[in-house]
């Protein structure tokens, strides 16, 4: 019997230094309909394993310098999601069976392979990586969605929380700029009142596109709250952060043109770790961004501004 659509797909890596052994495995593998890659020892066994499409692992339990059990934590080790491996050995013992189980193997097939115990063996642990992989995916997802502003699509406050830390320590600790920019929508609650909210959240989604087509790879969009946006800056000076800055600006303004609210615009605040003679801090970063961003609006909105007061109520 062939194995179904997804079992055709598999990718099996075959592994053992015995070349005969090797070769009656793989044949008997690609009667199967299963695609096989082979590797004759455990460095070609490293090299040959693919992190994102290897499905399942056949190895002998006994090879010279590194055995199926010490290869089997390297490739746990390598491998970025999981994957099912299988050994196959001429011993026979509990011990070596204790043995194979705690290096991290699934399941074992006593050598010479009877063909249909390793058809129903293999389908049972491919069956077992579908669903793991369909698992982790699911997983990715809901994790995605916990970090993702719905409306927006850029990261959320919590994202924000996170990722300012982590790049606030790095900057700090070799010696590196960093800036945060801080945006605002300009009279953001009279498109709400005169448009009505949808109008609103069109215009938020908007922006959030902007983001995500102007900014760089390094850099982190955050929707820090209502109709503010943070972006998280790694090796970026203040006037670097304010071409960056400008060039949103007027995206944002050009985008809106034609929009049901009309031409809008967003102010920017920006802080940079280059203009602040203290450690930098998140408060001290969140701060001198709010106060840039608050001369921002003081000085006729729709225009970007380094450094800045303490803050007041906008």
């Amino acid at each position: 019997m062939k194995p179904n659509r997804d079992e055709v797909r598999a990718q099996i890596l075959v592994v053992d230094d015995d070349p005969t052994a090797a070769t009656a495995t793989s044949s008997l593998l690609l009667e199967l309909g299963y695609a096989v890659t082979v590797a004759h020892g455990w460095t070609d066994a490293l090299r040959a394993f693919d992190p994102g499409s290897t499905d399942l692992v056949l190895m002998d339990a006994v090879m010279p310098n590194v055995d199926g059990l010490k290869l089997t934590r390297l490739l746990r080790e390598q491998s970025a999601s999981y994957v099912p491996m299988v050994f196959l050995t001429g011993l026979t013992s509990k011990e070596v069976r204790e043995q194979c189980i705690n290096a991290g193997a699934d399941d074992f097939l006593t050598k010479p392979v009877d063909r249909l115990e390793l058809r129903v063996r293999l389908k049972a642990m491919l069956r077992i990586r579908a669903l793991t992989k369909a698992l982790e995916v699911k997983s990715r997802e809901f994790e995605h969605a916990a970090r993702t502003d719905s409306l927006t699509g850029v990261g959320n406050r919590r994202v924000f929380d996170e990722r300012i830390a982590v790049e606030i320590s790095r900057a700090t600790r070799h010696h590196r700029p960093l800036a945060l920019l801080m945006f605002d929508l300009d009279r953001f609650k009279a498109v709400n009142d005169q448009f009505g909210h949808m109008a609103g959240d069109q215009l938020l989604a908007l922006f959030g596109q902007v983001l995500r087509d102007q900014l760089r790879v390094t850099d982190v969009p955050c929707r820090y709250g209502g109709e503010e946006f943070m972006i998280i800056a790694p090796e970026t000076t203040a006037d670097q952060a304010r071409v960056l800055a400008e060039r949103v600006r007027r995206e944002f303004a050009r985008s809106t043109v034609d929009g049901p609210a009309g031409p809008q615009t967003v102010s920017v605040g920006i802080a940079g770790t280059d203009m602040i003679d203290a450690p930098p801090d998140r408060e001290t970063l969140v701060l001198a961004a709010d106060a840039a961003l608050y001369q921002a609006k003081g000085r006729g909105r729709d225009r970007v501004e380094v450094g800045g007061t303490s803050p007041t109520q906008r």
